[in-house]
């Protein structure tokens, strides 16, 4: 988060284009899809080694940027090329460690570790934004790209040190491995997961119109002094929300669990749009990305409750390289969603200006707040809709292995 931040500073300061902003988010996503037919290693190798080796490769692009820097030579196009580098790395890092989460922890406990994983991206979402800026304005990019080499070696040192094993020798699903037999476990006995697969695509991109849009909220409402406040409240209420999620842990229904959170974010969305006040904005908003922790560890948790441990690596780098794709696309059409339909509808005699405008408050300034208000009603839509599925049934039941009520669901594979 920090180098994510300190590259977007940087660059903005050195182009003053904000379409490069939009290029460099664009890149570090694009790997996920580009290196989706290569996701067949994260089940071929031992995670522990593609973890450590994805690190190290994704640590190749703030090398090669900060020994550009140090002989004076660094330009746009090669932070550019740092995150397109980091972004082919993490393409494979995140779902080996994603896999390797039940080799981690007992399966009556895999909620609770999912839910503490949760932890890392809220401290950094509150840590990265507050340090970048001064970083980079005290010390050059230069310090920022050395501390993001330092938490790569950080990161593959822990990896190193903490044993574990993938236990898929015992797998009771025949699997050579490829993408066919992931596929044709998926449409089958996994059927309920792809559609699970399918309502996180579009929650991501739901929220990707709010990443931007609550941006431009709060800017609107606060102030450009107090904007980052805002993320720096909801980056603070995923750290609890993580904390208490882990120490808790969530319901045996996952799908119940899962359906109540994003009933939340989409309660916290209307208080955050209702009116252009900045307690409002604060308080929507610690109550929206409160309950992210618990939406992402009950997403996990089915997966990996689930999901045959030797195709694991492969549903989760599926599953990222569809929510990577989206958020840039997600992005763009917020910013048009914006600017081009809600400010000019508020706008003193537009087209909502005596219906909604008269509930949320008049004026270009407010369109964020339509699209936060449309993030809000597709939230609650899917959370009604998952938790009327009669395809989700399934997931509903807790599998064996957590609990004496549970039932087998590798039983059904056999």
């Amino acid at each position: 988060m920090l180098s994510g931040v300190g590259a977007a500073i940087y660059v903005f300061i050195e182009t003053g284009s904000a379409a490069w902003l939009g290029a460099l988010s664009a890149l570090a996503a694009l790997p996920y899809v580009l290196t989706s037919p290569l996701a067949t290693l994260v089940d071929k190798l031992p995670r522990r080694q593609v973890m450590i080796w994805s690190d190290v490769g994704a640590a190749l692009g703030p090398l090669f940027a900060l020994l550009m820097a140090m002989i004076g030579q660094l330009e746009v196009w090669h932070l550019a090329a740092a995150g397109f580098i980091g972004g082919i790395g993490n393409s494979f890092q995140m779902p080996a460690s994603q896999a390797a989460v039940p080799a981690l922890a007992h399966p009556d406990e895999i909620d609770r570790a999912n839910s503490l994983k949760q932890l890392g991206p809220a401290i950094g979402i509150v840590i990265g934004p507050v340090l970048a800026a001064p970083i980079v304005a005290w010390w050059g990019i230069e310090a920022i790209l050395l501390i993001d080499i330092v938490t790569f070696a950080i990161g593959v040192t822990i990896v190193a040190l903490v044993p574990f094993e993938d236990h898929r020798d015992d797998e009771p699903v025949a699997d050579d491995g490829s993408w066919s037999m992931m596929w044709a476990w998926l449409s089958t006995e996994g059927r309920p997961l792809l559609m699970l697969m399918g309502a996180t695509a579009v929650v991501n991109f739901v929220l990707a119109f709010f990443n931007v849009s609550i941006i431009a909220l709060a800017t609107a409402v606060g102030g450009v002094a107090r904007a980052g406040a805002v993320l720096g409240a909801g980056g603070a209420a995923m750290i609890v929300g993580s904390v208490v999620a882990a120490q808790r842990g969530l319901a045996e229904n996952r799908v119940g669990a899962l359906t109540r959170a994003l009933a939340l974010m989409g309660l916290g969305l209307i208080v955050t749009s209702f009116r252009p006040s900045f307690a409002l904005v604060i308080a929507g908003v610690i109550m929206a990305l409160g309950a992210v922790p618990a939406v992402n560890a009950a997403m996990a948790t089915m997966y990996n409750e689930r999901v045959p441990a030797s195709m694991q690596g492969r549903v989760f780098a599926l599953r990222a390289a569809i929510s990577q794709s989206l958020q840039p696309i997600g992005a763009v059409l917020a910013g048009i969603a914006i600017t081009r339909v809600a400010a000019p509808a508020l706008d003193d005699g537009g087209a909502l200006s005596g219906s909604l405008g008269a509930l949320i408050g008049i004026g270009r300034e407010r369109g964020p707040a339509v699209v936060i208000l449309a993030c809000a009603l597709g939230l609650l839509a899917m959370s009604v809709w998952l938790q009327r599925s009669s395809m989700l049934r399934e997931l509903r039941q807790p599998p064996l292995g957590t609990s004496g009520k549970r039932t087998d669901f590798s039983e059904v594979l056999r």
